[in-house]
Parts: structure tokens; sequence; C-alpha cells
């Protein structure tokens, strides 16, 4: 099977004005059509570390579990990047366990995967707080809730829908890979249309900038590349201040 790329994915990543490294890791795998961002956990140690082992971890595992040429039953995806995850979770802790200076580390995760290009059945796979977003018919929709604190405080109601990520509890991870024996990973199925656009992003975006500021961006831009198109949103993630390490990857479809 010809496995042309029907998809095209971008992606950028920087430092921030404030934290002295960088702990977001990501990949942009267009072939096999898998892309991955990593947020190690800031203020843990070896957060860097933990971030690159797990994109890591999961690309070695899909590609050799699925495969250049995919013919994995869509039934079984959801198996498979949980899997996958649950991987890159034993990979993390027996870093951590061989090296003991890097005991606590972890890190969030979010995956986009489009197993077959001539399908429009993509997937999304997260655990934490990086997260992924729909832009179709100008409107901009989450495909990731994550998982913090304050996204359970909003669901029961203690919090209103509108409380900034920036919220002392948003910082606050319910789930992460490497923290915990076992890791619950949550899975979903979205139908591509033709002009869809798929964004992901680590907090360092979504901390300092609005879902209508990063539609907007995404609207006014385009026609340029996806590639500029990150570029854009991280330059305005640190003319807002930089808090945070901010890396963003683009996936829509090959013109």
């Amino acid at each position: 099977m010809d496995r042309t790329v029907h998809w095209h994915g971008a992606g950028a990543t920087h430092t921030g004005l404030v934290r002295p490294t960088n702990q977001d890791a990501f990949l942009v795998a267009n072939d096999p059509g898998l892309w991955i961002i990593a947020d190690g956990m800031g203020g843990h140690a070896g957060g860097d570390v933990a971030s690159k082992i797990t994109v890591e971890a999961i690309h070695n595992y899909i590609t050799e579990h699925a495969g250049h040429h995919s013919t994995t039953n869509a039934d079984e995806i959801p198996s498979l990047l949980r899997s996958a995850v649950g991987h890159a979770n034993e990979a993390v802790l027996a870093h951590a366990k061989t090296n003991p200076e890097f005991t606590g580390m972890g890190t969030t995760v979010v995956l986009f995967f489009l197993p077959a290009p001539s399908s429009p059945l993509a997937w999304v796979a997260h655990a934490g707080d990086s997260r992924a977003y729909l832009i179709r018919d100008r409107r901009i929709s989450a495909l990731t809730r994550d998982h913090t604190v304050l996204e359970e405080r909003i669901q029961q109601g203690l919090l209103p829908k509108s409380t900034p990520a920036s919220h002392p509890d948003g910082h606050k991870l319910t789930r992460g890979v490497g923290v915990y024996s076992t890791i619950e990973t949550d899975v979903s199925a979205i139908q591509l249309k033709p002009e869809d656009e798929i964004i992901l992003f680590s907090d360092g975006l979504n901390k300092v900038l609005s879902d209508d500021q990063i539609l907007d961006t995404l609207l006014t831009m385009s026609t340029e590349p996806p590639e500029h198109k990150c570029r854009s949103l991280i330059d305005q993630a640190n003319d807002c201040g930089g808090v945070d390490n901010t890396t963003v990857i683009l996936i829509a479809r090959s013109r």
C-alpha cells in the first residue's frame, strides 16, 4: 500500500521567558500519522527527561504494533493507544527507579493518531492538561478535558466554567505519565472533514491565550503554512509574559 501522506503536521516549541529549561517534548511523524506533545511536570526533577522518554516510548510502541502500513482494526485502536501510554508510564517509572535523582518525575501527554491516510477516522488520547482542539467551520472546540483539580471542581459546579487555567488548582494534575504504577488514558475518535485543522499544545499557550484568541490567529493566518501558525501562537504566548514552556503542533490536510 502506498503510504501517501494526506494530512501534514508541523510543530514548534519555546522555553518561554520565565522557566530556565524547556521540559516540553514533541513529535511530528507525518508518516505514520502520529503527533505527540508531552509536558514534563514543572518543579519535578527530570521533567524534561520524562517528556522525552514518553514521546519516544509511545512512538516506538505504536510504530511497532501498528506499522507503517497499518491494518489495525478501528475497534483495536483505543486499546493500542492506551497500551502505548501505559508502556511510556512503565518506561518513566523504570528510569526513575534506576536513577534516584529523577524520583518524582512525570509528564502530561496528548497525541493525535491517523492510522490510515485514506480514512477520515482519527484518534485523540491524553493524560494530564496538554490539550487538543478541532478547528472546523470557523469554530474551535475542545477534544480533551484537563485532568486537573481545577477541572474536577468546575465539573462539580464549585467553580465557573470560565475559570482560567492560570488558577492555582489548574497546576494540580490528577493524571500524569510516571506518577502512579498504572495510568488511565482518555481516548476518543473523530471523523475528519477536508477543511479541518487539529491543534495540540502544552499549557504554556492556554495559560495566557483564550480559545477565541487562538482561533482568531488561525483564521487570520488561514493561508499560511502550519509551521508559521505554530510560531505565531508561541510568539503571542511570549508577548503575554512567556510564563511557561510552550509547544504547539498544527495538523491540516495537505494542499
